[in-house]
């Protein structure tokens, strides 16, 4: 007796083809909108306040929040306080990346997101080089509010003379 092999189809592996393709077009979007943000001057020019920006994860790539208000206040010393508050103006929960350019030499001092009524939670730190701060937030409810609280000081750079050894 002979049995008959069928040919496998090829419509399952297809369909994972696309889906893993979409995704990497996804992703590539994503990344290519925040490259684009950080590409952009470094350092706010004198006397332009610095603000913050809150980028929503949509499927279809990352997209500006609604903010709500933005108040800092600066202190002769080199310290500042920076709070922004942004809602989520879409129908879904949204994470979402915060993107602020501090100046040179700046020491991150405090930076707490508040979603909502909740508690403040502080933002889990990653080490980056240069000027951008880039931090992920937790969820963002349909029409939530995300409040971000924000302080550095401005340290001047010191200048090291170097002597010759005789």
């Amino acid at each position: 007796m002979e049995t008959e092999k069928h040919p496998r189809p090829a419509l399952p592996l297809l369909a994972l083809l696309a889906l893993a393709s979409a995704l990497g077009v996804a992703v590539a979007i994503a990344l290519a909108g925040v490259a684009m943000l950080l590409a952009a001057p470094a350092y706010a020019e004198e006397g332009r306040p610095l603000d913050g920006s809150l980028l929503l994860e949509r499927r279809a790539g990352l997209t500006q929040a609604e903010r709500l208000f933005a108040q800092s206040e600066s202190h002769e010393d080199g310290h500042r306080r920076i709070v922004e508050a942004y809602q989520n103006p879409f129908d879904e929960p949204l994470a979402g990346v915060y993107l602020y350019r501090l100046p040179p030499n700046a020491v991150l001092e405090r930076l707490t997101f508040t979603v909502g009524a909740a508690e403040p939670r502080p933002a889990l730190l990653t080490l980056r080089q240069g000027a951008a701060l880039v931090e992920r937030t937790a969820a963002i409810g349909p029409g939530e509010a995300l409040r971000v609280e924000l302080e550095y000081r401005s340290r001047s750079p010191r200048r090291v003379l170097a002597r010759g050894l005789d």
